[in-house]
């Protein structure tokens, strides 16, 4: 089954020996939760780790994915533990704004494919620095907008694309 992200083809040499894309998810709360069961329903995504600084939220989130999931994942409060990890093909980002930006790049520096929640930064010259950080570490990131990879949003998309439902004036 497809999920709400998905994984770039250029990412696929970079998994597991068994090809799965090995994934850690930083940040637990707001999209955190959703885009846990994202990479749990993603094609070729396996979930590894659960990080954040709140124990309660990271021992909750972990209890969830192993009830409903049937697998253990392992839960880390510093997210700099995850940069060493050579188990870990890719970090989903969805902590507070603020920290977007730096994670995305000591992650790039880390080379570990990057998916992370909008947007980068509130400020268009950080963005731009930011950017110029994958680029020189030749990285992997994606920018999550909601909705892009919602199944509803993408049979529309293709509907239009089809030529099924005519030509749109607007979109809102």
């Amino acid at each position: 089954a497809a999920g709400s992200f998905a994984i770039a083809e250029s990412v696929w040499g970079q998994g597991s020996t068994n090809g799965d894309i090995r994934c850690a998810v930083v940040g637990r709360n707001g999209r955190g939760k959703s885009l846990i069961r994202d990479v749990m329903r993603t094609d070729g995504a396996r979930l590894v780790a659960l990080c954040d600084v709140d124990t309660a939220v990271l021992d909750e989130r972990a209890a969830n994915v192993e009830e409903e999931h049937g697998i253990k994942v392992d839960k880390v409060r510093d997210y700099r533990k995850l940069l060493e990890r050579k188990d870990i093909d890719a970090v989903v980002i969805c902590t507070p704004t603020d920290m977007h930006a730096d994670l995305i790049e000591q992650f790039a520096r880390a080379k570990k494919a990057i998916f992370c929640e909008k947007p980068i930064d509130l400020d268009a010259a950080r963005v731009r620095e930011c950017l110029d950080v994958v680029a020189a570490e030749d990285g992997f990131l994606m920018v999550g907008f909601n909705r892009r990879f919602d199944p509803h949003f993408m049979a529309v998309r293709k509907a239009i694309d089809e030529g099924q439902i005519g030509t749109p004036e607007m979109a809102i």
